[in-house]
């Protein structure tokens, strides 16, 4: 006897409520600290869903921000830290993982195993042998303290590595036929084919870089060089204790860049979902 199952639309009914619970969760922080941010009147920031929509629009509070403390410089840092990560990260994890999928030498096998089991140590296990490093090279309170301990990237290394296994195999070898070097290979068919993951992967290192709060924070002891979320976060204690709405203000601007950037790789980022070389019908 079969089992009875969902009717189909009970099952469409529940994946639907599901994703919009999941969203109204997902972007209430966001909505919440842009509308605190641009209302003049603060009355109904505790209210909801008053607090939802802004009471007496005003950029006050974003003004506020830029005049009471350095927000640009920590803008610019952020971004420099983040672009520079994540070029690092793809210079890296791009032959990497060619090399993990289509070159077969002693160990490939075991080489890759020890790369995941990086993925799953926890991030502040490499904190103290990170900053005893850095110590002994000089780079204490160096943006290339900051970078460099993060440009070797295991999951940068196992995305490439799934994307470039995925490939053709028949056009690899027509073009090693036809005496195409590796790094022909990998520059010229491999990488273009597998583009789509190359941009989720500096997509999400981006916006990991530009997040980060830890290992800035321990590395970097001058205010003129700490990137956006340490420097907001020293800021609490001082400007930003008394006043919430300055808070979400910072909150709002900090994000600002972040979305800006995702909106224009989000095709790279949802292509590459697809199979590396075709397209989405």
């Amino acid at each position: 006897m079969n089992p009875v199952r969902p009717a189909p639309l009970l099952l469409i009914a529940g994946r639907h409520t599901g994703i919009a619970l999941f969203t109204v969760f997902a972007i209430f922080p966001f909505v919440w600290a842009g509308s605190v941010a641009l209302s003049a009147d603060t009355s109904a920031m505790w209210l909801f869903p008053q607090a939802l929509i802004p009471h007496d629009l005003s950029l006050a509070w974003v003004v506020r921000v830029f005049h009471e403390i350095p927000l640009l410089i920590y803008l610019r840092n952020s971004l420099w830290i983040a672009t520079l990560t994540t070029a690092g990260v793809l210079l890296l994890a791009i032959p990497c993982g060619f090399a993990l999928a289509q070159i077969d030498f002693p160990g490939r096998r075991t080489l890759f195993a020890l790369i995941i089991l990086t993925m799953m140590l926890p991030t502040e296990t490499m904190i103290i042998p990170n900053f005893l490093t850095c110590i002994h090279l000089g780079l204490l309170d160096t943006w290339t303290g900051t970078i460099v301990p993060n440009i070797a990237s295991a999951l940068g290394a196992f995305m490439m590595r799934q994307a470039f296994a995925e490939l053709p195999k028949e056009t690899l070898d027509a073009a090693r036929v036809d005496g195409a070097s590796e790094w022909q290979l990998l520059w010229r068919i491999a990488l273009p084919l597998a583009m789509p993951m190359a941009g989720a992967l500096a997509t999400l290192t981006f916006v990991a870089a530009w997040n980060d709060y830890l290992w800035p924070q321990v590395i970097l002891n001058s205010q003129d060089k700490v990137p956006l979320a340490v420097g907001i976060f020293h800021d609490l204690t001082g400007h930003f204790s008394t006043s919430t709405s300055l808070l979400m203000a910072a909150i709002t601007v900090s994000v600002i860049p972040v979305l800006a950037g995702f909106a224009a790789t989000q095709r790279y980022f949802l292509s590459s979902t697809l199979v590396p070389g075709h397209q989405a019908r």
